[in-house]
């Protein structure tokens, strides 16, 4: 009973956090959603293509010096609080060296990888990219300390910047290289910032830590390689559309894809506060972290069903009015496509489990063997039928990964837990969408029988009931006692 009533009243801190971590990621997720519709209204297909190429192609590079480093930088510090400043020098030292050498094998490949349909003065100023996002570091450490709420307002410092920059450089007509300029610059500027304001704090400062880069290698090399892994899945369709359709085919499956990546918000969200907590209950052997990872799936699942019912039933009407020049094209893509937002779902809290509990060698090593499956499928069903061909193959790789690692015997404790979980909020998608195919209706009409037939199936399976009721109604009554707190410290 002590126990139940300690996670109750923990449940306010995070959801205070896990408001702050939506925002974070609303900002990080719907930005790049906007600017890519109003960058798809202002430039023409060939040349919204190259930009959707240049996007794809460097998201290999990023995985590199952004997100593997970060991502361990988090657990190293949430686990070893008293070295947490040094490691986040080491980690800007890192992060630098390697998108340094990410930025250079990118500008000396693309020829290769876009058929030399990309110009080289383009992909060099794209690049830069690369080195200007040591900002990431200062989140990791933030978050190790669960600073969300100052995490939220440095994504909003450079949303800020960057939409400014893209729209200075769309109105003057400068193109694409100024484009991606403002970009980083966007990047450059919020670090400079970010490192100003909490000097007092932590002294900035890169530092060429061997024994502290020895240190993050560990986790960080697996990391990179299942990052680099999973960006295949995700994006080699778009570097095969290239050379074998051309930059507008690009365009659309880019369309359709960026949209899909915006359902990812909640579950990386969600993760953003709860990471860090799966670590420490690891670190502790605590029986809360299977219960932490079961809930989160199911909750995630249900919540990103939402989008994905109405995608899955009306993915033209839809493309069409976000797309008007890549719509026809780019709805049967995401009516494939939106699937595979369940799946990011489930895959984020499998992902977040097994770094928390060191299973990322395993984790790698699956996701690298799939990657090789769908880089090969991609290749022939792209030939055979274009975007369409890649967004399956996507799907279909994506969910045979995940059934892997249920199956293989160092991850399958942890991943049954959160495929489990989540199997009633699937079946409840699976029952909204055939309710929406085969009602014959459309327009408003099929969006609220739909949504009508989600939430009656939610309830009827008991995806949701009386616990979730009481677990919202403490973390509203905790996120305002919290709340009030904090007033009156202030």
């Amino acid at each position: 009973m002590h126990e139940a009533g300690n996670e109750l009243h923990s449940v306010g801190p995070v959801a205070i956090r896990a408001w702050y971590g939506l925002l974070t990621q609303a900002v990080d997720k719907i930005l790049p959603v906007l600017i890519l519709l109003y960058l798809a209204r202002v430039l023409d297909p060939a040349e919204f293509g190259i930009y959707s190429f240049v996007i794809a192609y460097l998201a290999f590079f990023q995985i590199v010096s952004d997100y593997s480093i970060d991502t361990v930088l988090v657990r190293a510090m949430s686990q070893d609080p008293g070295d947490r400043d040094a490691l986040l020098r080491a980690g800007l030292g890192l992060k630098f060296t390697m998108a340094v050498v990410s930025a250079t094998l990118a500008v000396a490949f693309v020829g290769l990888a876009s058929a030399h349909q990309t110009p080289l003065r383009l992909m060099i100023v794209a690049s830069l990219n690369l080195p200007t996002a040591l900002g990431g570091a200062y989140r990791a450490w933030q978050r190790a300390r669960l600073e969300i709420g100052t995490l939220c307002l440095q994504a909003g410092l450079r949303a800020a910047l960057l939409a400014l920059g893209v729209f200075a450089a769309v109105e003057t007509g400068a193109g694409l290289e100024a484009i991606f300029a403002s970009m980083s610059a966007a990047n450059a500027i919020t670090f400079l910032v970010v490192a100003w304001t909490v000097r007092k704090t932590v002294r900035p400062g890169l530092a060429f830590d061997l024994a502290r880069w020895r240190r993050l290698a560990v986790g960080v090399a697996p990391l990179m390689l299942n990052a680099f892994a999973m960006t295949v899945s995700l994006r080699i369709g778009q570097i095969l559309l290239m050379s074998l359709r051309g930059p507008i085919e690009v365009g659309v499956l880019g369309a359709a894809s960026r949209v899909t990546e915006a359902f990812t918000l909640l579950p990386e969200a969600l993760m953003i506060s709860v990471y860090p907590l799966m670590a420490g209950l690891h670190a502790r052997e605590s029986p809360a972290l299977a219960r932490t990872a079961e809930r989160s799936a199911r909750y995630l699942v249900a919540a990103t069903g939402v989008p994905v019912v109405l995608c899955a039933v009306a993915g033209n009407e839809i493309m069409k009015l976000l797309f008007p020049q890549q719509g026809v094209a780019a709805g049967p893509m995401l009516s494939v496509l939106a699937f595979t937002a369940l799946l990011s779902a489930t895959g984020t809290v499998i992902l977040n489990l097994l770094v928390a509990t060191h299973g990322e060698k395993t984790l790698s090593r699956n996701t690298f063997a799939f990657a090789i499956v769908n880089l090969v499928a991609s290749f022939f069903l792209i030939r055979a039928f274009g975007g369409i061909g890649a967004a399956w193959t996507m799907l279909l790789t994506s969910a045979a990964s995940q059934l892997s690692l249920a199956m293989l015997p160092s991850t399958r404790q942890h991943v049954r837990v959160v495929l489990g979980s989540a199997m009633r909020a699937l079946a409840a998608v699976a029952v909204a969408v055939a309710v929406g195919r085969v009602s014959g209706l459309s327009g408003v009409e099929l969006v609220s029988t739909t949504l009508a037939a989600y939430a009656a199936a939610i309830l009827l399976l008991r995806v949701c009931g009386v616990e979730e009721w009481r677990l919202l109604r403490a973390a509203v009554a905790g996120s305002r006692g919290a709340a009030g707190a904090e007033r009156e410290n202030w």
